[in-house]
């Protein structure tokens, strides 16, 4: 039996400091070097073509991982940390913060460029490549500007002096947090953050806490035992009211406070538009949405097939398929249901829907969706299927698979819907070969 291999944690008695000159990113928000060694060296919070002074944190066989520490040659798209506690040796999150926007897009296109080419394979590579290739958009309103308070929901957790916080990267430790400028106004404006505030009475060492703060509504602060409003009294909702514009039209979607929900301010309308520019649903079209959560892209394509038409969906976590049944209700020829998506779930599915698919639209979690049911996709038969990803190495190994079993590329969209982090989504087209 062969053991495990873990990367080795430095400690304070056999640190190391390199001096490096930084490669390309890489997957996972950090960059490329190598050592005088040829050991390759993942180096965060430095930037391709500069010369670093990093600090080696963790190692295995003949990979290491470093924080830059000290700059020696500066490259130009570098600036002025936003969030300094996600710096070196800070909390996670945040791994971007020291990169002008325009660099940080330029960053994450060249990412998914490589996990295409690497993962994906040349004949994915080339397919996009001939629809233009890749280019990472900002959401609108992030055209230009410092991208701060872009997040409309953020996670803490409780530390034992029961100061809010996050955890450090790769550790268990909490970082207790002295401001958040990447959250919302509405929830930076709490007074959350630091000793001493108004909300220390209602948190409890190790308790995680989540702020909301849909658009134009006051934010809600959940805990493990009861939700506040931004009084700090407490209050029963719920769902939460998003509103979310959809190629032209505009729906109210219920969420549960404890549901997902995209992060960005514009990201629910910013995926939205593009899974319905790639998936181009008709009048009395069948379809198939795997994932589907509280139904983001379930209603404008409910709206879009008509009572003609037919929808089944399929997720597993029971809150979102109630979220869900709420906010489909008013379509009568649309089923949500609560099930494990692989492919004993993607045939029962199919079952359901009274005929062949004419659509299918996925929005895997990071993961991806897997071999299994990609290929129990392809065994569908569907005309188009639409892929949502938000890891670029899954969502090119996802692609690969349709590919070789018989779908081509037709649409490749890239969002930057995680300024200052290393996160960004894709949305693919696809169409079954003649």
């Amino acid at each position: 039996m062969k053991k495990p291999r873990y990367a080795k944690r430095m400690s304070a008695i056999d640190e190391e400091v390199l001096e490096l000159v930084v490669g390309e990113p890489a997957h996972g928000g950090a960059c490329v070097a190598r050592d005088g060694g040829g050991r390759v060296v993942f180096v965060r919070h430095a930037l391709p073509g500069e010369r670093v002074r990093a600090r080696v944190t963790s190692a295995r066989s003949r990979l290491a991982w470093a924080d830059a520490v000290e700059v020696l040659e500066a490259s130009a798209d570098r600036q002025e940390s936003v969030w300094p506690q996600a710096g070196p040796g800070g909390v996670g999150g945040g791994e971007l913060a020291h990169v002008v926007p325009a660099a940080q897009r330029a960053w994450k296109q060249t990412v998914i460029e490589g996990q295409l080419r690497r993962v994906g394979g040349p004949a994915l590579f080339d397919a996009i490549a001939a629809l233009g290739g890749v280019r990472v958009r900002p959401a609108p309103g992030d055209e230009e500007g410092s991208l701060l308070h872009r997040r409309a929901r953020i996670e803490a957790v409780v530390d034992r002096q029961g100061r809010p916080g996050m955890h450090r990267y790769r550790a268990d430790e909490i970082v207790p947090l002295d401001s958040m400028p990447l959250a919302a106004e509405a929830i930076e404006e709490l007074g959350f953050w630091g000793e001493a505030t108004s909300w220390s009475d209602l948190l409890r060492p190790g308790d995680r806490v989540r702020m909301v703060a849909p658009g134009g509504q006051s934010p809600l602060v959940v805990t493990p035992r009861a939700s506040f409003n931004a009084l700090g009294e407490e209050v029963e909702i719920a769902r939460l009211q998003w509103t979310v514009d959809v190629m032209g039209s505009e729906y109210v979607y219920g969420v549960r406070p404890t549901g997902f929900w995209q992060t960005h301010v514009r990201g629910a309308s910013v995926l939205a538009n593009a899974v319905m520019r790639a998936a181009r649903p008709c009048d009395g079209e069948r379809v198939i949405e795997l994932y589907a959560g509280a139904g983001l892209f379930s209603v404008p394509i409910a709206e879009a097939v008509g009572a003609r038409g037919r929808l089944v969906t399929l997720e597993g976590d029971e809150g979102a398929v109630a979220d869900a049944g709420e906010n489909l209700a008013a379509y009568g020829w649309v089923d949500a249901y609560v099930g494990e998506v692989d492919a004993s779930g993607v045939f029962e599915l199919s079952g359901e829907l009274e005929g062949s698919a004419d659509l299918v639209v996925l929005d895997p979690p990071r993961s991806g969706a897997g071999r299994e049911v990609c290929a129990s996709l392809a065994r569908l038969g569907a005309e188009r299927i639409v892929l949502v990803s938000c890891d670029p190495a899954a969502g090119a190994r996802d692609l690969r698979e349709l590919m070789d079993a018989g779908y081509e590329v037709r649409s490749f969209e890239a969002w930057d819907l995680f300024p200052h982090t290393h996160h960004v989504e894709t949305v693919a087209g696809l169409v079954r070969a003649r």
